[in-house]
């Protein structure tokens, strides 16, 4: 075997080097692949696309005013705000809800308690906004339930904010009685 070892050596490096060669080029291959399975990107037009502004606060690690993509959720949000605290009231924060341009975003302590509308006011601050609002915030209007106000996110996330505060008509147990008796609470 060493005699055919001593004969051979030259070609058994030189086939080895091609071997090597060989694996490089595969490895290190320019073009690429003809995957079927993976997805294409189209590239967007940077022009194209809207940002908004939104403001964050409460129980995430890093609260401020995030520009976004226009059509962003609340998680991506919070996201970019380095998610929430341990003390954050996750159960009262509806993470789907797509977000608005200025809007304020409130992310609970799990200690806070949800105000009570106890007073008949038109001052626009105090107002609860329906396409922004939580399902426990909804629940503290009068005639509101926790069904109702679950039917009135619902409505929202499948058929987008509402644009005036008739469009409530639409959703499954609100009639005119109801809206009536919360119009003076809400805004849109």
């Amino acid at each position: 075997m060493k005699v055919y070892v001593k004969k051979y050596y030259r070609y058994i490096i030189g086939g080895f080097i091609v071997l090597m060669i060989i694996t490089l080029l595969v490895l290190f291959d320019d073009e690429p692949s003809q995957t079927p399975f993976l997805p294409v990107i189209e590239t967007v037009d940077e022009e194209k696309i809207s940002y908004i502004y939104v403001d964050i606060k409460g129980e995430v690690k890093n609260p401020g005013v995030y520009k976004v993509i226009t059509g962003s959720r609340l998680f991506q949000v919070v996201s970019l705000a380095g998610g929430v605290t341990s003390e954050a009231d996750e159960l009262a924060i509806n993470f789907a809800i797509q977000l608005s341009d200025q809007q304020v975003i409130y992310i609970p302590n799990i200690s806070d308690e949800f105000p009570l509308i106890t007073d008949n006011t038109n001052d626009e601050s105090s107002l609860i906004n329906i396409n922004t609002a939580s399902l426990e915030l909804l629940d503290t209007l009068p005639g509101i339930g926790p069904a109702t106000a679950q039917s009135i996110i619902n409505y929202r996330l499948e058929n987008g904010n509402y644009t005036t505060i008739e469009d409530l008509l639409n959703v499954p147990g609100i009639g005119e009685g109801t809206i009536s008796e919360i119009r003076n609470f809400i805004t849109v």
